[in-house]
């Protein structure tokens, strides 16, 4: 796995493109590195925002480091590293995350970095999260790879169909979940 990732990342840089990624356990030497990095080095940038929102107080401060040269062979393309923590107050607990990112980007902007970040869990909460927990896209248990990326396929196009008739995630999720094709073509034929 951990090839795949740095491949990845390689064909990413070279066609001249730039990544922000989050580290996890399925890279320990990466992460370790970063560990590392943030116990010895001063951060170059650092930003804080806090949000009330849904009846909790969330802090989230993003903390950037230069790259040093401690990361493993293979890393060659990382310039940045990005420490997380997010803290927030629910009316029971407090929660606490700490995140690694790295990137090949060269900035000393946290704000900038951490809009990133929060960009990308907009996405996972909106489609991601509408696809594994209402769709109940996990769940669909599907052995024919073929007919898995054909289902995935079409739930993705039902979804984006009924968006644009601004129908809820619950209607979007009824209406495909009974395979309701008729409704779908309507739909896609009045847009």
């Amino acid at each position: 796995m951990p090839c795949i990732v740095k491949k990845t990342l390689r064909k990413i840089v070279e066609n001249e493109n730039h990544y922000l990624v989050k580290v996890k356990g399925n890279q320990p030497k990466l992460k370790a590195a970063l560990e590392e990095t943030i116990i010895l080095n001063e951060p170059i940038d650092y930003h804080k925002e806090e949000t009330l929102k849904r009846g909790r107080l969330e802090i989230r401060e993003t903390y950037l480091y230069a790259r040093v040269d401690n990361l493993a062979e293979g890393w060659e393309s990382i310039q940045l590293i990005a420490f997380v923590c997010r803290n927030f107050l629910s009316k029971k607990k407090e929660h606490k995350t700490e995140s690694f990112y790295v990137s090949d980007l060269q900035t000393t902007d946290a704000k900038y970095i951490a809009q990133g970040i929060r960009s990308h869990w907009y996405i996972e909460n909106k489609l991601h999260y509408t696809k594994d927990v209402i769709m109940q896209e996990d769940a669909k248990c599907t052995k024919n790879k073929q007919a898995a990326s054909i289902l995935a396929l079409m739930r993705d196009f039902a979804f984006n169909i009924l968006k644009t008739e601004n129908k809820s995630i619950k209607q979007a999720t009824e209406i495909f979940a009974n395979y309701n094709v008729k409704e779908l073509l309507e739909i896609l034929f009045r847009t």
